[in-house]
C-alpha cells in the first residue's frame, strides 16, 4: 500500500473509540481539529505536528501509541496549543504510553482537564520502555496538568530543549524545499 508523504489537515472531526487516527508514515499537520476516542485513539509512527486541536477522551485509556523504533528516527507527535478535555471524572486517561521502545510524544502549551491522569505517562507494561520511550511537556497547564506527579522517566522539557517541537520545522525541516509552507498559503474552501 502507498501512503501519501506528507497530509495537511484543517478543521477535521474524528470520533472513535479506540485507533481514531493512525498516522502511520510520513509527515502530517492537523490543525483545528477535534479528535475524540479512548485507547490509543492517535497512534503510529510518523512525523506529526497537531496545532489548536481538541482531542477528548470519552473513557479510560490512552491518547496516544506512538511507534517509534529506535532512537535515530526523527518520529514522534508534537500537541501544540491544544486542549485535552473528559467526560467529567477524573484520572481516567493517560496522555500516552510507547508503543515502539522509543516512542516520541511531546505536549506544549496544552490545557489538560482532570480527565489526564497525574502520573500521565504509561510504560505499557514494560519497565524497559523507561529507559527509551521520550514522553515530553512543556508549559502545559489545567488540572491535569501535574509536573511534580509525573513519571519519573517522562519529563518537563526546558526552553531550549523544546524549541526544536514549538515550530513548524518540526514536521518541515527543509527550508530549501518546504512543503508546509507552501500549503498553508491555499485558500481552503469551507465546503466542497
Amino acid at each position: 500500500m502507498m501512503y501519501p508523504m506528507y497530509s495537511f489537515s484543517l478543521s477535521l472531526k474524528l470520533v472513535f473509540t479506540q485507533d481514531t487516527l493512525y498516522l502511520h508514515y510520513g509527515k502530517q499537520y492537523l490543525r483545528d481539529c477535534y479528535i475524540e476516542g479512548s485507547v490509543d485513539f492517535i497512534f503510529g509512527n510518523s512525523t506529526a505536528l497537531l496545532e489548536h486541536c481538541h482531542i477528548h477522551c470519552k473513557s479510560a485509556g490512552y491518547i496516544t501509541a506512538q511507534s517509534r523504533k529506535s532512537s535515530q528516527e526523527t518520529t514522534g507527535y508534537v500537541f501544540l496549543r491544544c486542549v485535552v478535555t473528559g467526560n467529567g471524572g477524573e484520572q481516567y486517561t493517560y496522555l500516552g504510553r510507547p508503543w515502539g521502545p522509543f516512542g516520541r510524544v511531546v505536549f506544549a502549551y496544552t490545557y489538560m482537564d482532570p480527565c489526564v491522569n497525574h502520573v500521565g505517562w504509561n510504560n505499557w507494561g514494560k519497565t524497559e520502555n523507561e529507559r527509551s520511550a521520550c514522553f515530553y511537556e512543556y508549559k502545559c497547564f489545567g488540572p491535569g496538568s501535574c509536573p511534580s506527579k509525573r513519571v519519573t522517566w517522562a519529563r518537563e522539557l526546558i526552553c531550549d530543549e523544546a524549541e526544536q517541537f514549538l515550530a513548524h520545522g518540526f514536521i518541515d525541516p527543509d527550508s530549501q524545499r518546504p512543503w508546509l509552507a507552501q500549503r498553508m498559503a491555499i485558500r481552503i474552501p469551507y465546503s466542497a
